[in-house]
């Protein structure tokens, strides 16, 4: 049995408990990453400077997390399909962290030097910038959790475990056009409770020293090398 990994696994907690709280903190900002509200999210980034950084930080530090995550999630396959897509969603998660930040920089140092709607450019700038990088992430992290879950569809392991990162993979990817689209935006309410799950499910079989993902073919070598472990 391969040993617990409690890094990654506490990654992946910190990821999902991050995410969820960037989220909550910008309750009261609407349009927050909408395109269409641009504006509106401006606004209410400005009128609630505190929750506002707060959710960035909070998504920063998720992110970041979900990259710890997602390497720990490809150190247990030797499948380059699945390692691959673990690195995608890494990456991603790496991207869109440091966009995260820009509605921090907008009102801790943009605010104090703008006049009453002066802002506007500079703010719809900086909010576009996250934008599309939270769209990079949902089309990375998309692609490469669906890559990364279909390895334990194919490998016939943990099946349902599979098939869940597969749909959610599958429904975060149409969330890539929320950088146009509105429509695209609110799919995320389909597809972040599929990947939060698959998350917290993966991350307690990385606790418990479970094997995420089927390391390699029976009978060849690599598997010999992976029992002597």
């Amino acid at each position: 049995m391969p040993r617990s990994d409690r890094l990654g696994a506490a990654c992946g907690a910190i990821g999902i408990v991050g995410n969820v709280l960037g989220v909550l903190f910008l309750g009261e900002v609407p349009g927050a990453y909408r395109p269409g509200s641009l504006d509106a999210w401006a606004a209410g980034s400005l009128a609630h400077p505190v929750a506002t950084v707060a959710s960035a930080a909070a998504f920063a530090v998720g992110l970041v997390a979900l990259a710890g995550w997602s390497t720990a999630l490809g150190r247990r396959t030797r499948r380059p399909l699945a390692r691959a897509g673990a690195a995608a969603m890494a990456a991603g998660a790496i991207v869109n962290a440091a966009g995260a930040v820009a509605p921090a920089v907008l009102v801790l140092h943009v605010r104090p030097a703008c006049e009453a709607g002066a802002c506007l450019p500079l703010a719809r700038a900086l909010l576009g910038l996250t934008l599309s990088l939270d769209a990079l992430f949902n089309l990375l992290f998309g692609a490469g959790l669906a890559a990364a879950a279909g390895s334990l569809v194919a490998g016939e392991r943990r099946p349902l475990l599979g098939g869940l990162g597969v749909a959610a993979g599958l429904a975060t990817l149409p969330v890539s056009l929320q950088v146009v689209s509105d429509t695209a935006a609110r799919w995320l309410v389909v597809a972040a409770p599929l990947w939060l799950a698959f998350v917290a499910l993966s991350s307690v079989l990385l606790w418990r020293g479970r094997r995420v993902t089927p390391a390699v073919a029976s009978g060849g070598p690599d598997e010999a090398l992976a029992r002597s472990r």
